[in-house]
């Protein structure tokens, strides 16, 4: 009975256990329908989404190979916009050169007497200046020696000058004319051999003249004022030279045997001395030089024979001082030859000091031609620069501008309207952007 209720009871499981698997079988097909239908319908919309694909990638692929040759032509077309702008740019640089060069010979030609006539005195200030430096050396140079060569030479002239004067004494004894015709021309080589020109640095034997240029006459004698010399000091200043001979006692004295007569012939020599001295002041030259002169207020009394002039002031030293206080300078050769020394010494600094007052008015001419010229060139620079605007403005509107005049006639000849093959219309120059 046991092993009857197994049977039965794994019977009855069998079968519960079938209804079971039935049932689940049952879900089982009725899910797998709907994921069957599903799966479907995932499928007819992959196969839908594939052909989409495909046709979007054969799209893509037509384009692409469209964008290649547009890529293509458009680098061709760049490659040749290129090159034509660097027709046109050469062709426009050929042409800008020329106009230039045009404009420059235009410009040359019309401003060549103007900066000619800028340049030509800026030329010729700098010559004068350079010469007038060249003479003011020269002069320097010429009159730069020691002083002890310039007194070595006034030296030997001075002993060459008394030689000549003591061989002249035994003829100059014997006629007071030509002993003082003898003294001036004795003068007259002093004032050559100190460089002194006449009719520049002194006048011989002229006549004293007033501000009308009338002849000067002595308020007491009444004869004319004329002086043996008038030595011109730089600045406009006189002195007077006037040349007295004294030989007569002097030569008495010179052959007196006793000394009862050497001292009369002396004293005689003095007094001689003593007169012309006195005469001199009694002329008082410088109250009659006028004629815008400015006169020093004593005059020169030149002994020219240098043993007689010594004689007298040895043995009376008086004679000098009075003669000083009568404003009457008494001097010999040697004296008197340092002093026309000292006064070349004066005009040589005088024209050294004129050449360089020219030489700094020639600077100033030279500075006021080179600012004149700076500020013309300055001017021509800028009507370059004028001209250079205009061309560019006028090219712009004729060539490379968007509203050129050859833009619109090319946009003519797109319509339709006829080209001169002969006289061709240049393509208007592009600005290609990067």
């Amino acid at each position: 009975m046991i092993v009857l209720y197994i049977i039965i009871g794994i019977a009855v499981g069998a079968v519960a256990l079938y209804l079971l698997m039935d049932r689940k079988m049952d879900h089982l097909r009725i899910e797998g329908g709907k994921t069957g239908m599903e799966l479907k319908l995932k499928n007819e919309q992959l196969a839908e989404s594939t052909s989409r694909v495909r046709h979007l990638e054969g799209e893509n692929r037509e384009l692409h190979a469209r964008a290649e040759a547009q890529m293509r032509e458009l680098q061709l077309l760049h490659q040749q916009m290129a090159e034509e702008s660097q027709r046109h740019e050469e062709r426009f640089k050929n042409m800008a050169q020329q106009l230039l060069e045009q404009s420059a010979q235009k410009l040359k030609q019309s401003n060549t007497e103007t900066i000619s006539g800028i340049t030509q005195p800026l030329k010729d200030a700098i010559a004068n200046m350079q010469k007038a430096i060249s003479e003011n050396q020269k002069e320097s140079a010429a009159h730069s020696a020691s002083f002890r060569e310039q007194m070595l030479m006034m030296m030997q002239q001075t002993q060459q000058l008394g030689e000549k004067a003591e061989n002249l004494t035994n003829v100059l004894r014997r006629d007071n004319k030509v002993s003082g015709n003898m003294g001036e021309i004795i003068l007259g080589d002093l004032l050559n051999s100190q460089g002194l020109t006449e009719g520049i640095h002194y006048e011989v034997q002229a006549r004293l003249r007033d501000e009308l240029g009338r002849p000067v006459k002595h308020d007491e004698t009444g004869r004319e004022m004329q002086p043996d010399v008038i030595l011109h000091y730089p600045q406009g200043q006189d002195a007077i030279i006037d040349s007295k001979v004294s030989l007569v006692a002097y030569e008495k004295y010179v052959n007196a045997e006793t000394p009862e007569d050497k001292e009369r012939y002396l004293q005689d020599h003095i007094k001689s001395v003593r007169q012309h001295v006195n005469e001199l002041a009694r002329k008082d030259y410088s109250k009659y030089v006028k004629n815008g002169r400015d006169v020093v207020d004593f005059v020169i009394m030149f002994v020219p024979f240098e043993s007689s002039l010594q004689l007298a002031l040895a043995n009376d030293p008086t004679l000098w001082r009075e003669a000083f206080e009568k404003k009457v300078f008494v001097t010999g050769e040697q004296n008197l030859l340092g002093i026309l020394h000292m006064i070349h010494i004066a005009w040589v600094q005088n024209q050294q000091a004129e050449n360089q007052e020219k030489v700094f008015g020639l600077a100033e001419q030279l500075l006021d031609r080179l600012g004149d010229f700076v500020q013309r060139y300055n001017d021509l620079g800028s009507k370059i620069e004028a001209v250079q605007k205009a061309y560019d403005n006028t090219n712009n509107k004729l060539i490379t501008g968007r509203q050129s005049v050859t833009q619109k006639a090319q946009e003519l000849i797109t319509l339709g309207a006829k080209e001169n093959p002969n006289r061709r219309i240049p393509t208007p120059e592009l600005t290609i952007e990067s």
